[in-house]
């Protein structure tokens, strides 16, 4: 799980993109409570992507290309934010971090049409039977 924060690609069916659970539910709570660290002690953590739990330095996130891709998604989309992360990463690398700090509310999503996969637009490398790909998170 920890390493290095090398450039990486991840697209669905690569082995990278099965660590997407991690940030299901409380599964990183309960993995910091486990991992017994020490107050102001943390380690980084290869990760899939982040959801909204994501912070870039803003010039890395530039450099990557940012969100220009907007205008070529459709009104009724999903994924935005791991076509920019994985975009990052692709550059730069990217880790989490433990403990997070973060909870998430488990608030209801206002993205209700996820046919959509902003990657399959975007990065257009092969598509991933568009909307089933990526499980809600």
């Amino acid at each position: 799980m920890a390493g290095t924060r090398d450039p990486e690609r991840i697209r669905p069916g690569e082995e990278a993109f099965e660590r997407w659970p991690l940030h299901s539910a409380a599964n990183l709570s309960h993995l910091s409570t486990e991992l017994g660290l020490k107050s102001g002690q943390w380690i980084p953590y290869k990760v899939a992507w982040l959801g909204g739990c994501t912070m870039f330095r803003r010039q890395a996130l530039e450099d990557a290309g940012g969100f220009r891709f907007w205008t070529q998604l459709p009104p009724e989309h999903c994924g935005e934010d791991v076509v920019a992360q994985w975009r990052v990463m692709e550059k730069f690398g990217g880790a989490g971090i433990l403990p997070t700090g973060a909870v998430h509310l488990e608030s209801p999503t206002t993205v209700t049409d996820r046919r959509v996969e902003a990657f399959d637009i975007v990065l257009a490398d092969g598509p991933t039977s568009a909307g089933s790909a990526v499980p809600d998170a």
